[in-house]
């Protein structure tokens, strides 16, 4: 809802205005008593006056209408009552009827004055109250206060007829060229209006009194809105903590209580009086794979509450994507089966070559987990002005409603905590690691049939030349 100019403002008609429309508006009640004369007398026609007074009295006041009913009088007697064309009357009766027409006059425009005056307070409390829900749904209905507060300053200026308003939440103090209106909620000063200092002294003593009031409770209720705001905001950030510390309690405890398990039995088994090298071998390799585990969860834990804390800065270099996922496969180990493919004379990138290294095997290891020892294809090839490298495990899929949560740090499904170990960090760092470095993950999968981890690093067309001058030189 727009509000007109100047809707609150109460200012009559200009005086001379007033004095011309009384002139003009006796003028011609005298000129229609005329014709009419002559159909019916004279002293009936005198009511054609009382019009004239009652529109003088409604827009310019009861002066206005006092003045008008006595000139109205004096141009009856003048033009109309014995002696003609003389303020004198040849019957002392008509001075009777011309003291009551004036009296009479008088009465119904200061009635007509006293309506108008009633009916412009309500069409300016009706404007006002229209301000207020105006300024309720600005304040309230915003989500950034500090935006809607300069929004509501230009609606107030347009309702009062100023050049501009400002709501500010700080004191300021009145100058020369502005007016400052003190806003106080319940319990202290929150804020201050500032309107510009041309105002007269009625227009201040009408937005002091009746615009400030409701102003200040609809800016009590948003600071209250916006603070509810905040504690909500809070609570979930809380929330969301306390959910993230029992995941990584539950997985930590989990993942780190296996490998641990694993070195305990080992060395229990270890006969320290006759140990033999055969024993001494397993118990060997059953430590080295048990905090092999461990040093790459803790790693993990490591990485990720790096990414979440916003310290991973990329060292930026020219990388090869054949040298990182190469590197990538030998991190995961020979315990799975990879068909890497690459096409020649892939360009280089710029990035940092050890965080893709950390997040192409945390992928090559998720794919790997869910492949059922079958081979996972790895293929790196340029698309346009974008590299695409396709991670593909002949897995049993992912259900639709799950193919982003995948993405979310500590999820594991139920059937992985029967069927999978891990820890639910990989993936997530994964992500975090590739769109630091410009890059972008996406995940397509058919129940039954498989998961596509589909990885994308956008080529700069001003790097190009730098790129294959870089690839030359490594070549040479």
């Amino acid at each position: 809802m727009m509000l007109s100019p100047a809707l609150l403002r109460p200012d009559r008609p200009s005086r001379i205005l007033g004095v011309v429309a009384a002139i003009a508006s006796v003028a011609l009640a005298t000129a229609m008593i005329y014709p009419l004369k002559q159909v019916t007398p004279v002293l009936s026609l005198v009511v054609l006056y009382v019009l004239a007074v009652v529109v003088v009295s409604m827009f310019w006041g009861i002066l206005f209408g006092i003045g008008t009913s006595v000139l109205s009088a004096a141009a009856f007697n003048f033009f109309y009552l014995p002696p003609d064309g003389r303020f004198a009357l040849a019957d002392d009766r008509d001075w009777v009827a011309l003291v009551a027409f004036v009296v009479v006059a008088a009465a119904t425009g200061l009635l007509a004055d006293l309506a108008r005056a009633r009916g412009r307070d309500a069409e300016q409390r009706r404007h006002e109250a229209d301000l207020a829900a105006e300024m309720a749904q600005l304040l309230l209905g915003s989500t950034h206060l500090d935006d809607a507060l300069e929004l509501a300053g230009q609606r107030l200026a347009v309702a009062v007829g100023v050049v501009s308003a400002v709501i500010s939440l700080r004191e300021l103090d009145a100058d020369a060229s502005w007016l400052a209106f003190a806003l106080h909620g319940p319990h202290e000063r929150i804020g201050t209006l500032l309107l510009p200092g041309t105002l007269s002294s009625s227009e201040r003593t009408r937005i002091a009194t009746r615009v400030v009031p409701a102003l200040e409770s609809i800016l009590a209720a948003a600071l209250h809105r916006v603070e509810l705001q905040a504690e909500v905001v809070e609570t979930a950030a809380l929330r969301r903590s306390d959910e993230m510390k029992t995941a990584v309690l539950r997985s930590v405890s989990h993942d780190l209580r296996t490998p641990l398990t694993a070195i305990l039995m080992a060395a229990t088994a270890l006969d320290p009086t006759r140990p033999t090298p055969e024993n001494v071998g397993d118990v060997r390799e059953q430590v080295i794979d048990a905090a092999t585990r461990l040093w790459r969860l803790i790693e993990k834990l490591l990485d990720l509450s790096v990414l979440q804390a916003g310290r991973a800065e990329p060292r930026l270099a020219w990388y090869s994507i054949d040298e990182v996922l190469q590197e990538a496969v030998e991190q995961v180990g020979e315990t799975a089966v990879f068909k890497l493919s690459v096409d020649s004379d892939m360009p280089l990138l710029r990035g940092d070559p050890g965080q893709l290294e950390r997040a192409f095997a945390n992928l090559l290891e998720n794919a790997a987990r869910y492949a059922d020892e079958k081979p996972v294809s790895v293929r790196a090839r340029a698309v346009r002005d974008k590299i695409r490298v396709l991670v593909v495990d002949q897995g049993p899929g992912i259900p639709r409603n799950e193919q982003e949560r995948i993405f979310l740090p500590f999820y594991r499904a139920a059937e992985d905590t029967q069927h999978h170990s891990g820890s639910g960090l990989g993936l997530a760092i994964t992500r975090g690691f590739l769109e630091l470095n410009g890059g972008r993950i996406s995940v397509e999968s058919v129940l039954g049939r498989g998961t596509s981890f589909v990885v994308e690093f956008p080529l700069l067309e001003h790097d190009d030349a730098l790129a294959g001058a870089v690839a030359a030189s490594r070549s040479g």
